[in-house]
């Protein structure tokens, strides 16, 4: 879902939005607003929530446009606005459900073969992806579906390259172990 834009055109955006140029920021936005809407939806649960976030990102960067300097690619910077901006999102709203009833629904979990029978693997996949630590989750969703590298991941989140590279391995190694209980697979 990483759209298409090389580094020059993207450094060209940039000059011509930091310019007022009204048609390079709407460039900019169709070209990253659905992936960044996708990766939003990840941290705020829904997709009216993860727009409004990814709005609010792109609002911010017109306003301050003439102030507009990303030291990290254009991709890294929109991926880590969006990050903190739907943390902030998050943090501001009440639980949709109280924690002691998401609780019981956690112990709830049906066995693994009613899953199986129920669900399709790639809701299976999804919902083991939501499992995942916060941290380990977004880096994982950022290099698996938004087809950020780890330097890029790195930028975003604050964080170095080899955490990013630990992070995803653990990712990795979560999900194959969680999927070979649920199919009852031998390692």
């Amino acid at each position: 879902m990483r759209p298409g834009l090389s580094i020059a055109e993207q450094q060209e955006l940039v000059a011509r939005v930091r310019r007022g140029d009204a048609a390079a920021f709407e460039r900019l936005f169709r070209a990253y607003y659905t992936p960044l809407v996708h990766f939003a939806v990840h941290i705020v649960g829904t997709l009216p929530e993860a727009e409004e976030v990814v709005q609010r990102v792109f609002v911010n960067i017109w306003r301050n446009r003439a102030a507009w300097a990303p030291h990290v690619s254009v991709a890294a910077y929109l991926y880590g606005a969006v990050r903190n901006e739907a943390v902030k999102y998050s943090q501001r709203r009440p639980p949709a459900v109280p924690l002691e009833e998401a609780a019981e629904m956690a112990c709830d979990r049906p066995h693994p073969d009613q899953q199986l029978v129920g669900n399709d693997l790639t809701e299976l996949i999804e919902r083991l992806i939501q499992e995942l630590p916060e941290q380990r989750r977004l880096i994982f969703t950022l290099s698996r579906d938004h087809g950020l590298t780890y330097a890029e991941i790195a930028q975003s989140l604050g964080i170095s390259i080899k955490t990013v590279e630990t992070q995803m391995g653990r990712a990795l190694r979560q999900l194959r172990e969680r999927l070979q209980a649920w199919l009852n697979v031998a390692p």
